[in-house]
């Protein structure tokens, strides 16, 4: 499993472009809809404004595997602090 985005030309991930839980066997496929169609799509949308340039060739597909919970941690890690020493 995989986990894909697009990131545009400045370095942000396009919205609606992040997906978890991609099978390997749907990699290449989603890869390819997203250089291919999203991000040309994107690149004209965006282009000129505000004064920045973007070009469907300059994006690319970020590509890492999923996760996995001990990476991440749980909810229960980030409530937990470690015990304060006893005052003296």
């Amino acid at each position: 499993m995989r986990e894909l985005r697009l990131i545009d030309p400045y370095g942000a991930t396009v919205p609606g472009t992040q997906y978890s839980h991609v099978p390997d066997a749907n990699v290449a496929e989603l890869e390819d809809n997203l250089r291919h169609r999203v991000a040309p799509a994107h690149a004209a949308e965006h282009d000129g404004i505000n004064g920045y340039a973007f070009h469907a060739a300059d994006y690319r597909v970020q590509n890492l595997p999923e996760p996995t919970v001990a990476d991440r941690g749980t909810f229960l890690d980030l409530l937990a602090t470690p015990a304060l020493p006893a005052a003296a």
